[in-house]
Parts: C-alpha cells; sequence; structure tokens
C-alpha cells in the first residue's frame, strides 16, 4: 500500500528535523569541548568507551562476570581513540566479547554547552536504561562500575562526574529515579523533562524522539508519529530512537509543589533559583501550549536559526526578564540581571565594556550589560563578588533574591488555591515533606545556629578571620564576642563596623556559627587554593589559639553533611531528634592531670567506679553542646558552674532514642588544652554514651500522654 501524501510529507519533515537536531547537538558538543580544560577534554571524550567496556586496567572495571556495561548504537570517532591512548597509553581497549548494551542513551543536561558553562562545570550524565534488564545483583553491579569512573575522574583530576541511572519507561511517564533523601516526584514530574529537553546533549546512543517531532506536537500527534517509526515508514531507522514521552505543555496544577521544591534548592544556589522561580511563575501566568522554553529552543533549530543565537540558558533568562519587566519593580529586575551574570560566571571589566572583546561569552555579555545600562563601575563592582565583598553585602543581595523569591512562591500559591483539587498534582505527603524543609531551614529557636551563608552564592570563606572578646565595662556586664572579618585590633573600639561579622556572648556559639556559614576554611586537597588564617584576640579563658583551630576544623568538619535538601523523608516526618552530637568540654586549661590519668578499667566494683567519675566530672567548668538535628538544624548550648554534666544530659536525652546513641560517629568531643595534639579521655566518651543510651531509654519507655 502506498504512502499517503500526507505521511511522505510527515517522513521528510522528521528526516530534515533530525538532520537539523543532530548538527546542533554537534555544535553544543564542539562548544562543550572547546570550553572544557585539556585534561577535562580528554575524560568527556573517553566516558562513553568506558560506560562501554568492563575491562581491566580500565577505570570502572569490576572483577565479576557479566558486568552490566555497553551503550547501544555507540560508535568509535578518532577523537575517542586519540583521547584514550592520552589517557592509558599502556592499555589497548578490546571489543568487549558478547556485548549486550544496557545503556540506551547517554546524556547530559544543564549547563554545559551554554553561556553559563565554566572549564569546571560538572559532568552530570543521565544513563537511560530499561530496569527489566536488570537483576538486583546486576544493577549493583553496575552502580558499582559508575561509581568506579566517578571516583576516578575525583581522585586524579578534580572533575566532578556524576551517572543517574533512569528508567525511560518510567521517564516516559513523567517518573524520574527517586532516591529515599528526594521522593518528592510529585513536585516536579514534567517540568524536570522539560528541562532535559530543553538542554540535554546527546553524547551516544539513541536520539529521544521528542527532538525530532514537530513543534506544536500534541499528545495524540506525537504518538502517531512515533508509531510510523515503528512501523517503518519514515525514512528513518527505529532502532535509533527512544521514546521520552511528549511536552506539549504543563498543567497548572505542577507548579505550586515546584515552586516549594525551587525555594528548598535556593539554599547555596539562589542565583540560579531565582531564574527557575522566574520560569515557573511565567509558566503559571501566561500561555505555554507549545509555548514552553523547550518548544522556543527546538523552533529556533529548525528554523535554522544561527546556532551560537540557540543558547537554552539565555532563552531562560531573557523569557524570565520579560516577566519580570511586565509584573515587578525595577530594583528586582537589577536583582534578577546581578544573579544571571554572576552564575554566568565570565566577568566583563570595565575597560571591555567600553572598547569590547573577542570572547564570544564576553561579547553576548557586553552588549548585554549596554542594554541593562550598567556602567564600569558597577559591573567592576558586581565582579568582586565572590573575592572583596563583605558577608553583609552578600548577605543583603541574598535577602533581596529571597523576597522575590517568597513574593514568586506566594503568587504561585494563590493561583494554585484557586484550582479543583483534582488538578494539583503534588501529593499531600510531598507538600508535608516539602514543607517541613523549609520550616527547618527557616524557622527560628532558641539555641539555633543562625545560617546566613543559607542565600550566598558560591563560596563564603574569608582569607582571614578574628575572633575578638570584648570585655566587660562594668561588673554587671558580661563582655561579648566578636567575629570580624580580616586582621582585628585588640580592641573592638577600633573596629570598622562593617568588618564585623557577627556578635555573641559566649565563644562556642561563635566557632559554631563561623563554621556553620563556611567562614572557616583549611586546605586540605592538594587542589585546594582557599585556607583561612585564625586570630584570636582575648585573654584568659579556655580556648586559646591552638585550641580555635582545633575546634574550627573538627566542627567544620562535623557539620559538613547538613544538607536541608538531602534529610530523609521518614526523619522529616517524624519529630526532631539528635542525630550527632559535638561536645566541648572544659576542665580548664590545661586540664587537671586527675582528669587525663587513670585507667577505669582498673575499678573493682561500682564504689570505686562512681569515686572514679565523680572525682573527674566535679572537675568540668562548662560543657558546650553542639548538634545536628534529623531536620537538619544546628544548635549550640552551654552549661555552665556544678553539675553541668548531668544537667546537659537531662536536656539532651528526651531528643534520643538508644539506637541514635549507638549509631557509629554519633559523639565527638574536645578538651580545651592549647596543645598541637588532641587530648583523648576514654572513660568520658564511655560514660557520656552509656548516660545518654541509659535515660534516653527511660524517656521512650514512658507512657504518652
Amino acid at each position: 500500500m502506498e504512502p499517503t501524501k500526507e505521511k511522505q510529507n510527515d517522513a521528510e519533515t522528521l528526516f530534515y528535523n533530525r538532520q537539523a537536531f543532530k548538527r546542533f547537538n554537534q555544535f553544543k558538543i564542539d562548544r562543550t569541548l572547546n570550553t572544557l580544560s585539556p585534561i577535562d577534554r580528554l575524560i568527556f571524550t573517553t566516558a562513553p568507551r568506558l560506560l562501554h567496556v568492563n575491562q581491566e586496567g580500565l577505570p570502572g572495571y569490576v572483577d565479576e562476570k557479566n558486568v552490566p556495561c555497553g551503550i547501544m548504537n555507540f560508535t568509535m570517532d578518532h577523537e575517542s581513540l586519540v583521547a584514550a591512548e592520552k589517557l592509558f597509553p599502556d592499555t589497548i581497549i578490546r571489543r568487549q566479547a558478547n556485548l549486550n548494551p544496557v545503556i540506551h542513551t547517554a546524556l547530559l543536561m544543564g549547563s554545559l554547552g551554554s553561556i553559563a558553562q565554566s572549564k569546571k562545570s560538572d559532568l552530570d550524565y543521565t544513563l537511560l536504561v530499561d530496569n527489566n534488564s536488570f537483576t538486583p545483583e546486576s544493577l549493583k553491579l553496575f552502580q558499582k562500575k559508575l561509581n568506579l569512573i566517578e571516583t576516578w575522574t575525583w581522585d586524579n583530576y578534580h572533575l566532578e562526574t556524576h551517572f543517574f541511572i533512569n528508567d525511560h519507561n518510567e521517564v516516559r511517564n513523567n517518573i524520574f529515579g527517586e532516591s529515599d533523601s528526594e521522593s518528592t516526584g510529585s513536585a516536579l514530574a514534567k517540568l524536570l523533562k522539560e528541562e532535559m529537553y530543553r538542554t540535554m546533549i546527546i553524547v551516544t546512543g539513541k536520539i529521544p524522539f521528542w527532538l525530532i517531532a514537530p513543534v506544536d506536537c500534541d499528545d495524540n500527534r506525537y504518538t502517531e508519529l512515533m508509531e510510523m517509526i515503528q512501523n517503518n515508514e519514515t525514512l528513518l531507522k527505529r532502532e535509533e530512537y527512544i521514546d521520552m514521552g511528549n511536552v506539549d505543555d504543563i498543567s497548572d496544577g505542577e507548579f505550586f509543589g515546584a515552586s516549594i521544591w525551587a525555594l528548598i534548592k535556593s539554599f547555596k544556589s539562589p542565583f540560579k533559583t531565582l531564574m527557575k522561580m522566574g520560569v515557573l511563575e511565567d509558566y503559571m501566568f501566561t500561555e505555554t501550549k507549545s509555548n514552553l522554553l523547550c518548544h522556543q529552543v527546538k523552533q529556533r533549530i529548525f528554523d535554522g536559526t544561527p546556532y551560537e543565537k540557540i543558547d537554552p540558558y539565555l532563552l531562560m533568562f531573557t523569557r524570565v526578564q520579560k516577566f519580570f519587566s511586565d509584573t515587578k519593580n525595577d530594583p528586582e529586575v537589577d536583582a534578577l540581571r546581578a544573579a544571571f551574570y554572576l552564575k554566568v560566571g565570565t566577568q566583563v571589566s570595565g575597560e571591555e565594556l567600553e572598547h569590547g572583546s573577542e570572547h564570544w561569552k564576553k561579547i553576548t555579555l557586553i552588549k548585554m550589560l549596554k542594554d541593562w545600562g550598567w556602567d564600569g563601575s558597577k559591573v567592576d563592582h558586581i565582579n568582586k563578588y565572590y573575592i572583596d565583598w563583605q558577608m553583609n553585602q552578600k548577605v543583603e543581595l541574598g535577602d533581596r533574591i529571597n523576597k522575590i523569591l517568597m513574593s514568586s512562591y506566594k503568587n504561585i500559591s494563590e493561583k494554585n488555591s484557586k484550582l479543583d483539587a483534582s488538578e494539583t498534582l503534588i501529593t499531600e505527603k510531598d507538600t508535608n515533606l516539602l514543607g517541613r524543609k523549609l520550616f527547618s531551614a527557616y524557622r527560628t529557636a532558641p539555641n539555633k545556629v543562625e545560617n546566613i551563608g543559607a542565600l550566598v552564592d558560591g563560596k563564603t570563606n574569608e582569607q582571614f578571620l578574628t575572633f575578638l572578646h570584648e570585655k566587660p565595662k562594668s561588673k554587671e556586664e558580661s563582655g561579648a564576642w566578636h567575629l570580624i572579618r580580616g586582621k582585628a585590633p585588640a580592641h573592638i573600639d577600633q573596629v570598622d563596623p562593617d568588618f564585623i561579622i557577627k556578635k555573641t556572648t559566649l565563644l562556642p556559639s561563635l566557632i559554631a556559627f563561623a563554621a556553620n556559614n563556611s567562614l572557616y576554611k583549611k586546605k586540605v586537597e592538594k587542589y585546594d587554593d582557599e585556607n583561612t588564617e585564625v586570630l584570636l584576640q582575648a585573654e584568659g579563658g579556655s580556648i586559646r589559639s591552638k585550641d580555635l583551630f582545633h575546634l574550627l576544623d573538627q566542627i567544620s568538619s562535623f557539620i559538613a553533611s547538613v544538607n536541608i535538601a538531602a534529610i530523609s523523608n521518614d526523619d522529616l516526618l517524624a519529630d526532631a531528634q539528635i542525630k550527632q552530637l559535638f561536645m566541648i568540654v572544659d576542665f580548664g586549661n590545661p586540664p587537671p592531670m586527675l582528669v587525663t590519668t587513670g585507667d577505669i578499667k582498673a575499678c573493682k566494683n561500682s564504689k570505686e567506679l562512681n569515686e572514679f567519675l565523680n572525682n573527674r566530672l566535679e572537675r568540668i567548668q562548662s560543657i558546650s553542646t553542639i548538634y545536628i538535628t534529623t531536620w537538619g538544624e544546628l544548635f549550640c548550648k552551654t552549661y555552665s558552674g556544678l553539675n553541668c554534666m548531668d544537667r546537659t544530659l537531662s536536656e539532651l536525652s528526651p531528643q534520643l532514642t538508644p539506637e541514635r546513641v549507638e549509631a557509629p560517629n554519633f559523639l565527638k568531643y574536645y578538651i580545651p588544652c592549647d596543645r598541637r595534639e588532641v587530648i583523648q579521655i576514654p572513660w568520658l566518651d564511655g560514660y557520656v554514651l552509656r548516660s545518654l543510651k541509659i535515660r534516653s531509654k527511660s524517656t521512650s519507655d514512658k507512657p504518652s500522654t
């Protein structure tokens, strides 16, 4: 049977669209390679080959039988051969025997290939697979292989590479790979797919059919065209394509959940989040059918627009900027522009703004800056954000952005409340989960350590910090501690107020604040180029200079795991408990000899044991507790004077269960001693853990009222 004229036209359209997409995709790959550093370029080019084989001597090798590997439609090119020879000169990469490829498509999404890509952008691969082709055991082997490649790129080249496995059948139904920490899938649904289609680069493997389908394809038309390919009724080979599902429109019911999620993601990434929230608000209040950003990108590809003018990141900003200009005030538009400029990361100097540049990113930015009316002095000021802005200046910009985010969230929430209940896609459980995450971040509570750096983009560490004690002016006053940027003199009245970051009553809470806001950084790895110098301006007191360094190091490491977006759902839905505990136990400095000597194991009976412990516990002058809760909050409280250990344990135990106390690395402690080496007191560790376990058990055994 002869194909109809309509089907012939469809076949020709799909063939043309395929050619147009493949040319644009190659342009994005080339632009990505040109932006990466030379060694990262080699890794990018070689990564697909490492996924395609499981060979001893290569990164990703797993010494087991039948390790899943291989990419469908994978072909070797000259660049891949050369890159592999440079990285592995002593290894000949062989064909994989009896290969049964498990990866349908390897793709990248995000800023790669756009104006926002930097030389050190992460390589975040999405691997589309069919879950039915794995057993639980083979999936573990496959994940192990991916982890080994990730470790190799980081340990050897300090390049962050991540592989995310997604089942293509689930993606088609707008279900994306869920981990325990982020299983709030109903909050995103089609929005994540829209972003994938808008930004993806197909590294190798099958092409998602949506990328070559006509721009105005509704779901029925999409299915009809996909079936034509499956039935070999086009000029295309069906094995070259994968069906990830259509994106024609996004319902209003999806934006509320996504806006909550965006607020959570704004911590540490406020600039990117401001643009993403702007997209959500624009989508919520404008016509989106076949008019999403992914459609704008695809329309330009098919129209033959010059590739350098098809930049998903620029298109996103341009759309949000127009929406802001139409609906918000000038300072809000200016904050959006600052966020975009800083997020792009390419700096234009005042001189370049006036005389121009030959760099493609700077050419684009110079035109934009002139359109905004920014002069050289403003550009030079913004350029200093990461190197010279005071913390309070960064926080002020962060607060401005946060107010815009909250306003957008309110607008989306109000419109969502007017939708029929059946239209709202986010489940009640996911609403509660995301709400708890926001609550834990924004709520104030006694002894909670403030996180002013949450809405500061990028690094917050300082080159130099001073911890200064202001002596009390009278007997009625207790004095104060100040955290100061830079090397400060010994007297507070000689310090520029703009350099004071934080003022507290006690030093431990100031140390916890500095660590929680990542103001202190110690050079640990060979790649680190930051190292914070610290000065202690204080007389007397148990915490001396060496103690301060130890505490900043230990507490910074201790709270590095605080990540509000990664708290488990079970923890969020339950009452908050103490997850990890750090104690500063002050016996005086130096500690009495009695405290650090003696063997508790030599005690023959309970009387001797009690005497051993009491003689030492009564020497404690104060205890400062710094703890992380299961809701991701950080608290700090100091107990001083008689029976301070008993009061400490009494307050902590209701927030604990025996299982929490028994968890590995639950307790860490520090004894001020002003030494290079850290004092370890085994009896103290055992006493605290045993006491907390007993007290928490008795608390949990009490009948609820």
